[in-house]
């Protein structure tokens, strides 16, 4: 073998043994930006919600019974699109301090048609401040921030490990998130979180996700609820930023409001993120 050719094959094997070994280090998995920092965020999510009391399920059997349903049955469906920016403006041990701006949304909502077209709000500015954690959850510190603000960037549980993980490891976490469609209920989601693999030399952390719902009770509400989600998230390490992340959320309640009989409610969720450095 040639000089040039043992360069060229230790070259490699050299790449080789740097790559296992970055799979195999234990790795920090943190929300850390700079003060400074700002990022755009486009934000996709398609909300069906479907109605109907519980006995109205496929068993119905009188014809009386179920012409009365199929007009008892509720759908709607909708479409949204927003388009934001991110600020860091302080940060400290445990987190930042991020000025959300909106720069616009567009929506589509039907009630059991087909879509309307999609309107599109521009020159609205909204801004929202928010408190990030380093372990990726979120919540609004703006007491006067309005119902819209916070229907759009919300609560975002905690996502990442606190403590270094290796690919191929676990970890879990409990959430409280709110029910869509029954103002003021939480569910408790438990999710098992997955570190798949680390790419461009580490710098990008693949994560999976899968959970179930049941219902927090500690809200003193006497609904009935499950479900399940599944998603995954990309961190980038070097920016210490989540940059995108996909869910799908499945949830079927049975709530008891006053005055009437049971409900049930399917609410099916998907959801795109993407956030990258404002050019």
């Amino acid at each position: 073998m040639n000089r040039r050719a043992t360069g060229v094959v230790f070259g490699l094997a050299l790449i080789a043994a740097s790559g296992s070994h970055l799979q195999a280090q234990a790795v920090l998995l943190q929300i850390r930006p700079h003060v400074g920092d700002t990022l755009t965020v486009r934000l996709e999510q398609k909300v069906e919600m479907s109605g109907a009391p519980v006995d109205c399920g496929p068993g119905t059997k009188s014809r009386d019974r179920a012409q009365l349903c199929s007009t008892l049955r509720r759908q709607m469906t909708t479409v949204s699109e927003v388009f934001s920016r991110a600020i860091v403006e302080k940060v400290s041990s445990d987190g930042a301090s991020v000025l959300a701006l909106t720069d616009s949304v567009r929506t589509a909502t039907s009630r059991g048609g087909a879509l309307g077209r999609p309107r599109r709000v521009r020159g609205r500015e909204h801004s929202i401040r928010m408190r990030v954690s380093s372990d990726g959850s979120a919540v609004v510190t703006d007491e006067g921030a309005s119902d819209e603000l916070r229907s759009i960037f919300g609560q975002m549980p905690a996502m990442l490990s606190r403590e270094p993980v290796r690919v191929g490891g676990k970890w879990t976490r409990e959430m409280r998130m709110p029910i869509t469609g029954e103002s003021g209920a939480l569910g408790l989601v438990r999710a098992t979180f997955h570190l798949d693999s680390l790419g461009n030399n580490g710098d990008i952390a693949y994560i999976s996700m899968r959970g179930t719902l049941t219902h927090d009770h500690r809200d003193g509400s006497n609904s009935d609820v499950d479900g399940w989600m599944t998603g995954s998230l990309e961190l980038n390490r070097r920016l210490a930023w989540i940059t995108e992340t996909r869910a799908e959320i499945d949830v079927t309640s049975i709530f008891r409001p006053t005055g009437s009989g049971p409900m049930r409610v399917r609410t099916r969720i998907t959801q795109h993120l993407k956030a990258g450095i404002a050019r």
